[in-house]
């Protein structure tokens, strides 16, 4: 369910399921791939002692919505 959550309130996360969808993934696969993101993020925030910054994400990420 944060999964759902995150794919329709968080634009970073929309963006990235919807371009997996663009790709030809189902959306169980999509959502994992999602669940796998926001992980991955949290535990990088967590080991650096970091608070989520917009800016610094899409300058890492390479996008700009």
């Amino acid at each position: 369910m944060p999964v759902l959550s995150a794919i329709s309130n968080n634009r970073y996360m929309k963006a990235f399921y919807d371009r997996l969808k663009e790709d030809g993934k189902h959306s169980t696969a999509a959502q994992i791939a999602v669940m796998r993101k926001i992980i991955l993020i949290t535990h990088s925030l967590y080991k650096n002692h970091q608070k989520f910054d917009d800016k610094s994400y899409e300058k890492r990420v390479g996008w700009h919505i």
